[in-house]
């Protein structure tokens, strides 16, 4: 088997197990990888670092991160999709759309003037202004239905 960093047109980065290089290349012609958040067939490979001997403690330090994790915010990577396709509908069916005014609507709620109750497309700039201004953000990821 085969592990492929791939890419979306949408940013989208995941990981693809392939028996061989020739499958990854046949279900690339075949129309059949399929990006998990939009269902974009426009997938290609990624930047992959290459594989590095580990000295021997790795494996412990390993363990212990996945340990650092356990808890009660795990779930089963299957539904992290359903869970973020619920979560999408949650904000456009109960939050405001404000555009591209989302900025100074965040800057007005981060000082206690509006609710928290709203989402829009701010600019990349923007967010990173928000983000300096100390203003916590999240991106709800876009997913399509299948």
């Amino acid at each position: 088997m085969i592990k492929f960093s791939l890419k979306c047109e949408c940013s989208a980065k995941f990981e693809g197990w392939f028996p061989s290089n020739e499958d990854y290349e046949n279900q690339l012609a075949q129309g059949q990888l399929l990006c998990p958040m939009c269902d974009s067939t426009a997938v290609r490979k990624d930047i992959m670092a290459p594989a590095v001997a580990r000295k021997s403690n790795a494996r412990e330090r390993g363990k212990a991160r996945v340990k650092e994790m356990a808890g009660d915010q795990m779930v089963m990577g299957g539904q992290a999709r359903t869970l973020l396709k619920q979560i999408q509908n949650h904000v456009e069916q109960n939050f405001e759309y404000v555009g591209k005014n989302f900025a100074r609507e965040a800057r007005k709620a981060h000082k206690g003037k509006r609710d928290l109750e709203f989402y829009g497309n701010p600019s990349k700039k923007q967010v990173d202004d928000l983000i300096k201004d100390g203003i916590d953000l999240f991106q709800v990821p876009k997913v399509k239905d299948n």
